[in-house]
């Protein structure tokens, strides 16, 4: 079971935990409760359950004919991409080291949502936002990143970074700073934490 509940949509919108049946399976919806679980984001669990089948006329009409309770909880382990969960900095930019802007003291910014894999920032002139692919240990993929189009003094940095961006493939997270490397394995940005 992964690290946070996701937005779905059963009988009304709500929450969903997201599990997979083997190690290497894709993540999928799961709409139900389960009886006896005590989920606590931020981890990833592996657990065991048993799984009844109810009789449907002794259900309401909108009840799963399937009812799930925990047996037992197998493992429980801090989920390490919940660290990206934060607002960076960026330091670095393709090996040139990037400075506050002097107008207004500034630095372009990575807000990264692991529960909802959305990313939001500021390229140092634009707001961009976008979805994050691809989210696991070390890797990391962005989708396309909608921004606005203010024009500024200097656009160098606002015209690079979104390509680089769309170049990352992977990340290395050292204490309080984030590295991004591409599918080359170059190191293309470093950011630093900002709280």
């Amino acid at each position: 079971m992964n690290s946070a509940k996701v937005d779905c949509t059963g009988v009304g919108p709500m929450q969903c935990y997201q599990v997979k049946e083997t190690e290497d399976g894709p993540w999928n919806l799961f709409y139900f409760d389960i009886e006896g679980f005590e989920f606590e984001p931020g981890f990833i669990y592996r657990i065991q359950v048993q799984v009844d089948s109810l009789l449907p006329e002794e259900l309401a009409a909108d009840k799963s004919l399937l009812e799930f309770k925990l047996l037992a909880v197998l493992s429980k382990e801090m989920d390490p991409v919940m660290e990206l969960n934060d607002i960076w900095k960026l330091t670095e930019l393709n090996g040139n080291p990037v400075v506050d802007d002097q107008r207004t003291g500034e630095l372009p910014t990575l807000e990264i949502n692991t529960r909802t894999l959305t990313v939001i920032g500021y390229d140092g002139c634009n707001n961009f936002r976008g979805k994050i692919e691809s989210l696991s240990m070390n890797k990391l993929l962005f989708g396309p990143l909608a921004t606005t189009r203010k024009m500024c003094p200097d656009m160098t940095i606002p015209a690079e970074l979104g390509p680089t961006l769309a170049s990352v493939s992977m990340y290395i997270k050292d204490g309080v700073e984030l590295q991004l490397f591409d599918s080359t394995n170059k190191l293309v940005c470093r950011f630093k934490k900002i709280d």
